[in-house]
C-alpha cells in the first residue's frame, strides 16, 4: 500500500503538532500526517489531502495555487473529550467565565463550541493573549491554555485541548475508500471517549459504514473475483477472490489504477477502453484461466463505475459438474445395472458380457432387438458400469414426440424461438446430460433432418439450439437403440448411412424370448417375487409357457403374469392363460388351449389405472357393446376389455356397475340384458 501524506495547517505549529498527533494516534497505520503552520506552508507541496484546523483559517489563507486539487481540501472539525466535558456540564446557572486560548479565532470557536455542546446557563467571555483585562471574573474555562490565564483569576478548569470530531476522521477514510469492518471499530471506540456534536450525523454515518461492510463481506463471499474503479480508472474495492488471482493482498491496490492492474498481468489494457462491453471474455491471469465481464455502472449526476468480474474457468467447470451431479440426483439418473438382468441363458451371459468391456469404452453403442427384449435395461447397465456413471443419463423416446419437439427437446432452444417458447429459452438435453449419458430409444424413428443434426453431434460433439447462432460443445456419450432393421433403411434410403456407421461402433443384438425360453422360469419367479407372491406355478403351467412364442417378448410375459394374479383364485391354470396354446409336435396329449384373443403385450391391470380412468373406460366399454348390438354383462364387457388392452377380474367389473348404477350412470336389467348407458351417462362421456 503507497504511503498517504497529509499536511495538517494550523495557526501555529503548536497546534499543528497537537492536531497531528490525535490523527496519528487514530489513522498512523493508514496514513502519515504533517504539521505546517499556516505561514510556513508551501503551496508546492505534493500530499494527497491538506487539513486546514478551523473554517476561519481556510477563509482568510485559501490554497489559491496548491499542488492538490481543491477537492482534495478539508477543514477539521473539533469537539471535546467526554473527560473535559463532565467538569463544565453541570456550572451552576448565572455564572461568568473567562474562555482562555491563544489566539482570537481560537476563543471564538472554543465559545460556539461549548455553547453547541450545550453549555447554555452561563455566560461565556473571550479571552486570548493581547486582550485588555476589562472582566471582573474570578473563573475560567481553557482548552489546555492554563498558562495563558489572567493572574486575578481565582478558578481554573481545564477541559483539556479540543480532538478532532468523528465526522472528520469518517470523511477523511472516505476518501482513500478506507470505511471498513476495521475502521468501524476504530471509530466506534473513538466515539465513546469523545462529545459528538452530530449525534444524528454520526448514525447516519455508521449505518452506512454498515451497508458498505455488509455490501463488501457479500462481495467477499462470492467465488468470482470482483473489482471496482471509478472514472479516471482508480480502483475502489477489490474482493478477496479477486486477491487470490491477481496474488495481492487488497491494501496494495489502493491508489492504483485498473491500467496498472492489467498491465502488471500482461493483459490488454485496450480491452477496457472499448465502447462495447466485456462479456465472457477468456483471458489468462498468471497461470489461470478466468472468464471475463466488465459493466458500467452509472450512478446519479452522470457518475459512472466499472465492474469487472473474474469467474475462474476451473470453478466454472467444477460448479457445472455440482449441478449436473444434482441433476442426476432429481431422476436424470441409470436406475439398473448388470445385476438387475434375469438370465440363465449361455447367449444372453455372453452378450452381458460384452457390453460391460463396451460400458468401459468412451465410444457410441447401438443396441438392436424386438420390442420387449430389455434394450433400456442394457443403456441403463452400460451408463452405470461406464466412467460416466457419477454424471446425468437421460432416457429418450423418439417415436414418442413429434419432429419439432423432438427438435427442441434434444436441442433446447432461445427466448423468442418459436411460437409458445418459454421466456428465456431453455436447455436442451444434450446440454444436460454434458459429461453423462443420453440414450435415444427408437432411433429408427427419427426424422432424416434429425439425423443431419445428430450427425454433427457425433462428429464435432457440439450442438446448436433452435433459433440460436452459437454453437456449444458437449461431452455426450450416445446409447442408441431401435427394433428396425437399421442396415435395410439405409438401403432403402430412409436412414443415413454415415449416421448408422457413426452410432454402431459397438453394437449388441438382444435376442427375443423364444429363442432364450430357459430364460423363462427365472423371469417368472422374478416377476412374482417382486409382487409379494411367494407360490411357484405347476410344471403344466411352466411347459405352456414354453411353448408360447412370445411375440412381446418379456414385456408381454410380465403382462400375463399380472393378468394371471388377477384373474387366478388359486394355482395358475393353463386355461386362464391370455392367450392360445398350439399344441408341440408329438405331445400325447394337448397342454391346454385358450379360444380367447390375446390382448395387446402392454395390456394394463385395472388395478394400476387411476379411477377416473376406469371409471371412463367401463362406460365406454357398455357404449361399444351397445352400438355393436351385443349384451353388456359382466362377462362379454371383460371379454371386451381384454381386446382393448384392459384386464379386469369379474368382482372388480362387479364392484364398478355397482358403483355406476349408483351414480345413476347405467341402469342394470336383469337377465342377459346386462347394463346400459343412462342420459346422464352419456353426457358424462361427451363432457371429457
Amino acid at each position: 500500500m503507497e504511503n498517504i501524506r497529509i499536511a495538517v495547517i494550523a495557526g501555529t505549529r503548536e497546534t499543528g503538532s497537537m492536531l497531528c498527533r490525535q490523527l496519528d494516534e487514530l489513522l498512523g497505520a493508514y496514513m502519515t500526517f504533517y504539521p505546517y503552520p499556516v505561514t510556513d506552508w508551501h503551496e508546492g507541496e505534493e500530499m494527497d489531502l491538506v487539513l486546514f484546523s478551523s473554517h476561519i483559517l481556510f477563509t482568510r489563507h485559501p490554497p489559491l495555487h496548491s499542488g492538490a486539487k481543491l477537492t482534495d481540501v478539508l477543514i477539521i472539525k473539533r469537539t471535546l473529550t467526554r473527560a473535559g466535558w463532565e467538569l463544565i456540564r453541570k456550572l451552576p446557572p448565572g455564572n461568568r467565565y473567562l474562555v482562555v486560548n491563544d489566539e482570537r479565532d481560537s476563543v471564538v470557536e472554543t465559545i460556539s463550541l461549548l455553547y453547541e455542546s450545550g453549555l447554555r446557563q452561563v455566560d461565556l467571555l473571550p479571552y486570548y493573549p493581547g486582550v485588555p483585562d476589562i472582566y471582573d471574573v474570578s473563573a475560567a474555562i481553557t482548552p489546555g491554555e492554563a498558562h495563558l490565564i489572567p493572574d486575578s483569576v481565582k478558578e481554573t478548569i481545564d477541559i483539556g485541548p479540543r480532538v478532532v470530531d468523528v465526522s472528520t476522521i469518517v470523511e477523511i477514510l472516505t476518501r482513500f475508500n478506507l470505511l471498513n469492518h476495521e475502521t468501524r471499530k476504530l471509530l466506534d471506540e473513538y466515539g465513546e471517549r469523545i462529545v459528538s456534536l452530530s449525534q444524528g450525523l454520526q448514525q447516519t454515518m455508521h449505518r452506512l459504514i454498515d451497508a458498505k461492510n455488509l455490501f463488501e463481506e457479500t462481495l467477499n463471499m462470492v467465488q468470482d473475483g470482483v473489482v471496482t474503479y471509478d472514472e479516471g480508472g482508480s480502483i475502489t474495492f477489490v474482493n478477496r477472490t479477486a486477491e487470490e488471482i491477481f496474488g495481492e493482498p487488497a491494501p496494495s491496490w489502493a491508489g492504483r489504477t485498473i491500467g496498472e492492474l492489467f498491465g502488471g498481468h500482461g493483459l490488454d489494457r485496450a480491452l477496457l477502453d472499448s465502447p462495447e462491453e466485456l462479456k465472457d471474455r477468456l483471458l489468462t491471469v498468471g497461470k489461470q484461466a478466468v472468464i471475463v465481464n466488465n459493466m458500467r455502472i452509472l450512478g446519479r449526476g452522470g457518475h459512472s463505475e466499472s465492474v469487472l468480474i473474474f469467474k475462474i474457468a476451473q470453478k466454472v467447470e467444477e460448479l457445472e459438474l455440482k449441478l449436473r451431479t444434482q441433476l442426476r440426483d432429481k431422476g436424470h439418473a441409470a436406475k439398473f445395472s448388470f445385476r438387475d438382468i434375469v438370465t440363465s441363458s449361455e447367449q444372453m451371459l455372453r452378450i452381458i458380457a460384452r457390453a460391460r468391456k463396451m460400458a468401459e469404452s468412451e465410444l457410441s453403442v447401438l443396441i438392436l432387438g424386438e420390442n420387449g427384449t430389455g434394450k433400456e435395461l442394457f443403456a441403463h447397465s452400460i451408463h452405470n458400469h461406464s466412467p460416466r456413471a457419477s454424471f446425468p443419463f437421460i432416457a429418450v423416446n423418439c417415436s414418442a414426440l413429434s419432429e419439432n419437439l423432438l427438435e427442441s427437446e434434444l436441442f433446447g432452444y432461445e427466448d423468442g424461438a418459436f411460437t409458445g417458447a418459454r421466456r428465456g429459452g431453455k436447455p436442451g438435453l444434450f446440454e444436460q446430460a454434458h459429461r453423462g449419458t443420453i440414450f435415444l430409444d427408437e432411433i429408427g424413428d427419427i426424422s432424416p433432418a434429425l439425423q443431419t443434426r445428430l450427425l454433427r453431434v457425433l462428429q464435432q460433439k457440439e450442438i446448436m439450439k433452435v433459433g440460436g447462432t452459437k454453437v456449444l460443445p458437449v461431452d455426450v456419450r450416445i446409447i442408441a437403440a431401435t427394433n428396425r432393421d437399421l442396415y435395410q433403411m439405409v438401403k432403402e434410403g430412409r436412414f443415413r448411412e454415415d449416421l448408422y456407421y457413426r452410432l454402431k461402433v459397438l453394437h449388441i443384438e438382444i435376442p427375443p424370448l423364444r429363442e432364450r425360453k430357459a430364460d423363462i422360469p427365472p423371469l417368472v419367479r422374478f416377476f412374482l417375487e417382486r409382487r409379494g407372491v411367494d407360490r411357484e406355478p405347476g410344471p403344466g403351467f411352466m411347459a405352456a409357457l414354453a411353448c408360447y412364442e412370445w411375440p412381446g417378448n418379456i414385456r408381454e410375459l410380465e403382462n400375463t403374469i399380472e393378468y394371471m394374479m388377477i384373474m387366478s383364485e388359486g394355482e395358475f391354470s393353463v386355461e386362464e392363460l391370455p392367450f392360445a396354446i398350439e399344441q408341440p409336435a408329438g405331445d400325447a396329449a394337448p397342454i391346454g388351449t385358450v379360444a380367447r384373443p390375446a390382448p395387446d403385450a402392454r395390456a394394463v391391470p385395472a388395478a394400476y389405472m387411476e379411477e377416473g380412468r376406469l371409471e371412463r373406460a367401463i362406460l365406454e366399454l357398455i357404449l361399444k357393446a351397445q352400438l355393436a348390438g351385443r349384451p353388456a354383462g359382466r362377462r362379454n364387457l371383460i371379454k371386451l376389455a381384454e381386446s382393448e388392452g384392459l384386464l379386469i377380474a369379474e368382482s372388480q367389473m362387479r364392484h364398478w356397475i355397482g358403483v355406476l348404477n349408483r351414480r345413476g350412470l347405467v341402469e342394470v336389467r336383469i337377465g342377459r340384458g346386462g347394463c346400459r348407458l343412462t342420459r346422464k351417462g352419456y353426457e358424462l362421456l361427451n363432457s371429457r
